[in-house]
């Protein structure tokens, strides 16, 4: 996991080197650039799979954030002996091409590849690595939006999942080269089940790292996670008293995981002094989006505390199988429709915030329920299967009960930023510090005081 930056244009080396000192915190492992006329390419690195530094050079340059899961089945198809999915990735490129190349990869990613005048940038299909970019005097990519502030151009612009863009000297396109396919119909509720369990199975045992973080919650989504990794630290928050306090540690103990559980009560004082770093890494001071994000924060905060480089969250899984209140409502036909469109904007709803608020503490996430096999299955699982007789997340919960009580598998949960307790103290700051109800104008002056 790393941060990666790049410019082309009048003083592109020095703009991608102010570039990297704002994204330092996402790789405080090293920073390299490579120059190539007025083409410069940068990273900063956060290590994780492999010693080799960045960005890449030989005839191409390439600079790349994630992680490419299947990379040594690439390597041994591609008769190269290595331990790093960016040499892979490299190799794979000058092998295949970059669009071939993209059909290979099993993974989450960002990267920019740059031959002969011309930079590509490539996004992974969910959405899970950020890539923004702005055109103007200067064409210029990061992988956080406030890296391009200040640039004076036009608008900064997120590439958009799944898509490739392609710029030189004379013009800039856009096309998706990856997504998802759903196969036949799904109908049979233990087949369904049978499937999921193996496929998410599958998905955790390539993200696992040792040692290894779980942000949970106690709900479905992190048990599930947390009893298919039992040697993970499970990280969770809470407002002093909130559900997520003694749910967590109910949840943790049923699981026969309290030893594993790193449980911290948050004070008043210390969210007042975090909601302005939260601002500051989602860009952002909407209510909902900084109530969201700030347990995420926590979490990571303190799994970065502990030495631990990567946390799994259970992001996806509500719009994968149907698990907001508000899908209830739907026939099975809008329901399809509906979870459709928001995997397809999960990246811009979810996926942005969580990776700036765990890359600021340079913890990296990732998302087991957003791999590409899981995805896949879930679209062909039937939407009859996904929302059973009122029970959200049927199919989900029916999977997980092989291996959780049903007092976790079966029970509903409250959304994150109402059960850990920090929307309400968020809105008692905001009237303590004279703003009554208006809790968004509270945030909006803290992100300006700050200079964000």
């Amino acid at each position: 996991m790393c941060g990666i930056a790049g410019a082309v244009g009048k003083d592109a080396k020095v703009l991608v080197l102010n570039m990297l000192e704002v994204l330092k915190h996402r790789g405080p492992d090293g920073s390299g650039t490579f120059s190539d006329g007025d083409i410069t390419l940068g990273n900063v690195l956060l290590k994780i799979t492999g010693e080799k530094n960045q960005p890449i050079s030989n005839d191409g340059v390439l600079t790349y954030n994630g992680e490419i899961y299947n990379f040594r089945e690439i390597a041994k198809n591609l008769d190269i002996n290595t331990d790093s999915d960016s040499q892979t990735l490299f190799a794979l490129i000058r092998s295949r091409g970059i669009e071939a190349a993209i059909q290979e990869l099993d993974g989450d990613y960002a990267f920019a590849y740059s031959e002969n005048g011309k930079t590509t940038l490539v996004r992974d299909p969910v959405g899970v690595k950020p890539l923004y970019y702005v055109t103007g005097e200067v064409f210029a990519f990061a992988s956080e939006k406030k890296a391009l502030s200040g640039m004076g151009q036009n608008e900064i612009r997120v590439l958009k999942a799944g898509y490739m863009l392609n710029y030189n000297a004379t013009s800039i396109t856009e096309k998706k080269v990856a997504s998802f396919s759903s196969g036949k119909l799904m109908t049979i509720e233990n087949e369904a089940r049978e499937m999921l369990f193996e496929a998410l199975e599958q998905s955790i045992r390539k993200r696992y790292y040792k040692p290894c973080a779980i942000a949970f919650s106690g709900g479905l989504d992190s048990s599930f996670l947390a009893a298919l990794c039992k040697d993970a630290k499970l990280y969770s928050v809470g407002m002093a008293g909130s559900h997520d306090i003694k749910q967590t540690r109910y949840a943790a103990q049923l699981l026969g995981l309290l030893d594993n559980l790193h449980l911290h009560e948050i004070t008043t004082k210390e969210l007042e002094s975090a909601i302005p770093n939260v601002i500051k890494a989602i860009e952002s001071p909407d209510p909902l989006m900084v109530s969201i994000a700030l347990p995420l924060y926590f979490a990571s905060k303190h799994a970065h505390s502990d030495d631990l480089r990567v946390i799994l969250s259970g992001q996806g899984a509500d719009e994968l199988f149907a698990g907001y209140k508000r899908y209830e409502s739907q026939n099975p036909e809008d329901l399809e429709k509906a979870l459709r469109i928001d995997l397809d904007n999960i990246a811009q709803n979810n996926l942005e915030r969580d990776d700036a608020v765990t890359m600021v503490n340079s913890v990296e996430l990732r998302v087991p329920y957003l791999d590409k096999k899981v995805i896949e299955l879930a679209l062909s699982i039937s939407p009859e299967l996904k929302i059973h007789e009122g029970i959200r997340k049927y199919i989900l919960r029916l999977a997980a009960s092989k291996i959780l009580p049903d007092e976790i598998a079966w029970k509903e949960k409250k959304a994150a930023q109402y059960s850990s307790g920090i929307y309400s103290a968020m809105e008692k700051l905001a009237r303590k510090n004279g703003y009554g109800r208006a809790l968004r104008n509270y945030l909006v002056d803290l992100m300006e005081k700050s200079n964000i």
